[in-house]
Formats: structure tokens, sequence, C-alpha cells
């Protein structure tokens, strides 16, 4: 038996396909389709007793576990809510960044369970240096994922994994489109303050090529697609909805699948044509996914031990 898959909540069968706003198997998935397309359908039992095998019961049972239908238009509305949801977190997250500073003193677990972030607004003579950066930086980070809406739903446990899992991957493409929305051609603070600790360029005196490469490269990417703002936000969301490597609960991946599915989020690879446009103007097969692969390999500074020199934690 595959030890990813689940059991269809309609037929029993054992499935790793999500549709229509459940776990469900691809036989329930068509039958559900054909009964919302159908001319005539039955409008009770064949048998007069709830028998469960008729097409009235089982469609029945599909109703019962929860599955919803949506035409493409109302897909397109659900998916620009989540846009404009999203440019909202955004803009506030900037405002917070540039604006405000913060003297919570907690731990990476504190932050992520914390009720609240305490923002202070900057005097007019307040002077940002690397410590100031880095630590809004992350704090806004996190508060931002905290603030989507399924996000909210999760239980402490898998509310900590998700975030300590994929804050990192969010923090390294915002910290990429700021720069490139600035037409800076590297990854630096506000000032040019450089991301990273003097403590960490320390470390390749002799070659300064190794980290000007985790500066330079993501930026690359993103001009090379031309991406906006709106496709940033996606992709955004496309990261911090990664659970491969959070290890959450079966109902904490349900909520977060059912997230991906209603806002058509899916980790980008060449067989999932991602949201990102070509200079051409066509869709790029395979932009989205060479973005988020420059992150990860970027995530060398985390598992290489070096983590604790490039954040605040």
């Amino acid at each position: 038996m595959d030890p990813n898959s689940f059991s269809c909540v309609v037929c029993r069968k054992f499935t790793n396909a999500f549709n229509y706003g459940i776990v469900c198997c691809n036989s329930c998935k068509a039958f559900f389709r054909r009964s919302q397309t159908a001319k005539t359908f039955p409008t009770r039992c064949k048998s007069k007793r709830n028998c469960s095998k008729c097409r009235y019961c089982r469609y029945q049972l599909c109703i019962t576990a929860g599955m919803n239908w949506r035409t493409l238009s109302q897909c397109d509305n659900q998916l620009d809510t989540i846009i404009q949801n999203l440019i909202h977190l955004d803009s506030y997250r900037q405002d917070r960044f540039l604006n405000f500073t913060t003297d919570m003193n907690l731990s990476l677990d504190e932050l992520i369970l914390a009720d609240s972030v305490n923002y202070d607004q900057k005097t007019i003579d307040f002077q940002p240096d690397y410590d100031h950066w880095a630590i809004v930086n992350h704090i806004t980070a996190i508060d931002f994922m905290k603030r989507m809406d399924f996000v909210k739903k999760l239980p402490s446990d898998d509310l900590t994994s998700l975030i300590k899992s994929n804050h990192l991957q969010h923090v390294f493409l915002w910290n990429a489109m700021r720069s490139y929305c600035d037409n800076i051609g590297y990854v630096c603070y506000p000032g040019g303050i450089d991301v990273l600790t003097a403590s960490l360029t320390s470390l390749f005196p002799e070659h300064p090529q190794v980290l000007n490469k985790f500066r330079c490269s993501l930026i690359g990417k993103l001009a090379e697609v031309r991406i906006t703002k709106e496709e940033f936000l996606l992709l955004s969301a496309i990261l911090i909805c990664n659970t491969v490597s959070s290890k959450l609960t079966v109902p904490s991946q349900n909520l977060v699948s059912q997230y991906q599915r209603t806002s058509r989020l899916t980790q980008p690879t060449a067989a999932q044509p991602p949201f990102l446009h070509h200079p051409s103007g066509c869709y790029s097969a395979c932009g989205a996914s060479q973005i988020v692969q420059t992150i990860e390999a970027s995530e060398f500074f985390s598992s290489s031990g070096l983590y604790n020199l490039f954040t605040c934690w």
C-alpha cells in the first residue's frame, strides 16, 4: 500500500487524489462530475431505502462528504479573491517592514505561537542596521504566513512545523522580489545593507563568488520571467503550502490541499505549467519551477549549519 494514500471519503477505496474539495478517488470524481452535468437525474433512491448503491444514494454520499461543484468562472472569481487577499497581506507586511520596528525578544517557537506581533513606529532619527532588518524581515514573514486563512486553522504543532519548514524559502523570495522591484541586481536590505552577516561573509574571503551567486541568482530568474506582483504572491503561496518536509497530520494536509485546489496552487513542475509568463508573451512551462529550484539551492545556508549566521535566530 502506498504510504501516501488515503481513504476516499465516499467509497473508502485507497487514493492519493484530491477532487472537488475532498480526498476522493478518480472514480467518485468522475461520477460527481457526470451527476452535475446530466440532463436528467433521479430524485429518490431506486429501492426507496437508501441503498447507497444507486445513482441517487451515491450522489448523496458525495454531498454529505463535502464535494463541491464549481464552474470555471466560479474558480476564477475565487482565485481573484485569493489574490486580492494576498495583495492586502503583502501591503501590510511591506508597511511593517519599512516603517516599523519591534523589540520582541522571542525564540522562533515563541514567535510562531504568539497571538500577535507588537510593532512600534520608527522615529525620524532611527538608523536601521543589519540586525534591525534581519529581525523585522523574519518577523514580518512569519506574521504574513500566520495571517493566511488556512494557516489560522492549523493546530499549534502543525502550525509550528509548517512555518519552520517553509518560512525561509518565503524570506528568500521576498528579499529578492523587493530588490528586483527596486531595480537592484543583487539581494540586499534597504539602503544597500547586505542580507548576509559579516560572520558568514568572513567564511569565504577568497571565494566571494559563492555568496555573490546567492545574492544574484534568484533575482536573475525573476527578471528572466518578468514576474508580476500577482505571480510573485501566488508563488509565495505555493512555497508556503509545501507540505513535503513539514510532516503535517493528515487533517492538516487535507486543509492545505483544499486551499491549494480551490486557489489552483500546486508545486510547479515541468508537467504542471505554472502561472509565470515568458518574455515572448507565452506562459513558461519551467519559469516558476526554475525559481523554486533556485530558492531550494540557496538553502544550503540552513542545511550546512550556517542558518544561525544568516538569520536572527
